[in-house]
């Protein structure tokens, strides 16, 4: 059986996948290597130890007083329990319906440290399949992205429609004479739904609807990803590097630390990238502040970073033209006139920024939308995934610049993304420390509590959320470790275990 497949793969002999992907419209080619992750989740039930049950009514009384353990940043137990009560029941972003736009289309994805197909079948559905094969475990696809309109396990054939669906293997008619077809297609995700062309996928049979998931979230994705009909797409392949880090970390700073902008990436400014970069901060000088929800998403929302005639979200007037208001309610209308997401979370590791920034030296700002998620890969390591996005309807050197502008801030190498990966990597080690275990070391998330500083909730913001009066202060940083706590500290419901019990 010929299968189709990307022309932009290859295997390396040593195992490592090497991926060939287009920088930007009319640039050369680039090679970005990766190893690829090699374990996977448990399938055994999680047992939580007395030790770690009461550990966990500890975090709960501390978060109240706004500090938090290092423990949580590097501990095997915990987790284990985050991969089976956060990434295994929470919905999780997997993909952008751009990429695989054809029937057929297919790219390979991660929900934890589970490796999944996520393919659009030939009657344009798209499924989340599970990328191991129900003979003996093998992968049935081992090329990050293509097509095809089956998949075949490398060890005995066993075939596979791209429906999940069991459909054939080697003599056939003599070896498999009883076997019921139905029961051995490829497991796939109980749940996938998108909205604005992000799909999400959920492993919890019991899982609320997404609308339900993302509960308000969902009014401001309108605001911000919904502007037109044509939507957005995104440009080129998404860029993916391993950091000593643990995911929560990163989760955190894109939901709401604005504090960190104008001392850690001071040199954003002084080489020309950011310019007036306490703008971004959260200082007297910014006007940003914070709108965040008990579910534990939440972001930055700003005033506007460019003067007219660039649109308040920081778009020009050749792109924010295509924008169609009448898309939106009233009240979503007035928020883009008046503000717009510097950065923004949907619980628990899907991250969006949107700032402008300049993509060649000397060149006005241009501002881009990336997509980031900090996969797990233990509990002090992540991979970054980044999806630069595009509007379908902005003219193509616009967004060529604005990917430009995405990769030299916040790609592998980009001058912010330098910054936030070398100081992301202290939670990990504190967090393993045996002094700061025997120390009672603490990290102090108390900012803005109890008028520790100049922060409060705006009660007189009209849009869904709780607003605040400024972003000094780390609100939905608390509000994401409850939500955190929360489902790390709950166990499955009884159908949802193995056997049942």
């Amino acid at each position: 059986m010929t299968f189709r497949q990307s022309d932009q793969l290859r295997w390396h002999h040593s195992m490592r996948l090497v991926v060939y992907r287009e920088l930007a419209p009319h640039t050369t080619r680039s090679c970005h290597v990766i190893d690829q992750q090699t374990t996977t989740n448990s399938g055994r039930r999680i047992q939580t130890s007395q030790q770690t049950e009461e550990f966990f009514r500890t975090i709960d009384e501390e978060l109240k007083q706004g500090i938090v353990s290092p423990r949580i940043f590097n501990d095997s137990e915990l987790y284990a329990h985050e991969l089976d009560r956060i990434f295994a029941r929470c919905w999780c972003f997997v993909a952008h319906e751009s990429e695989i736009p054809m029937p057929g289309d297919y790219v390979l994805r991660y929900i934890g440290q589970d490796q999944f197909i996520v393919v659009r079948d030939e009657d344009g559905q798209v499924r989340v399949l599970f990328n191991k094969c129900t003979h003996r475990g093998s992968p049935v696809c081992r090329v990050e992205k293509g097509n095809s309109s089956h998949f075949r396990c490398p060890y005995h054939s066993w075939v596979f429609k791209n429906t999940g669906e069991w459909s054939g293997a080697p003599y056939r008619k003599k070896a498999y004479k009883k076997l019921d077809a139905e029961l051995w297609g490829l497991a796939s995700a109980p749940h996938v739904d998108s909205v604005h062309g992000l799909i999400f996928a959920s492993l919890d049979p019991g899982a609320p609807t997404l609308d339900e998931y993302l509960g308000e979230m969902r009014w401001y994705l309108d605001a911000l990803l919904g502007l037109n009909d044509q939507g957005m797409s995104a440009i080129g392949e998404p860029q993916r590097w391993r950091v000593p880090a643990n995911w929560k970390s990163g989760a955190e700073n894109f939901m709401a630390d604005a504090y960190h902008v104008p001392s850690l990436h001071r040199s954003a400014e002084e080489v020309g990238m950011f310019p007036g970069i306490e703008a971004g901060g959260a200082g007297p000088q910014a006007s940003s502040r914070h709108v965040y929800f008990d579910e534990g998403h939440g972001m930055i929302i700003n005033d506007g970073f460019l003067p007219p005639p660039w649109h308040r979200s920081g778009f020009p007037p050749e792109v924010a033209d295509t924008f169609q208001p009448d898309r939106l309610t009233s009240d979503q209308q007035l928020f883009v006139e008046n503000h717009s997401a510097t950065t923004f979370l949907i619980f628990p590791n899907l991250g969006l920024v949107r700032v402008p920034a300049s993509p060649h030296p000397g060149a006005p700002p241009t501002v881009f939308t990336y997509l980031r998620q900090w996969q797990p890969s233990g509990p002090d390591t992540i991979v970054n995934w980044n999806w630069t996005l595009g509007w379908n309807s902005a003219p193509e050197g616009f967004n060529e610049e604005a990917y430009v502008a995405a990769l030299s801030m916040h790609g592998p190498a980009g001058i912010l993304e330098q910054d936030d990966t070398v100081v992301w990597g202290g939670a990990p080690v504190a967090g393993k420390s045996v002094f700061a275990r025997k120390s009672g070391m603490r990290f102090n998330f108390q900012l803005g509590l109890d008028g520790m500083s100049d922060y409060a909730e705006d009660p007189e913001w009209r849009f869904p959320g709780r607003a605040t009066t400024s972003a000094l202060g780390e609100a939905p940083q608390r509000a994401f470790y409850r939500r955190w706590l929360r489902e790390v500290s709950t166990p499955d419901r009884p159908e949802r275990t193995e056997n049942g019990e």
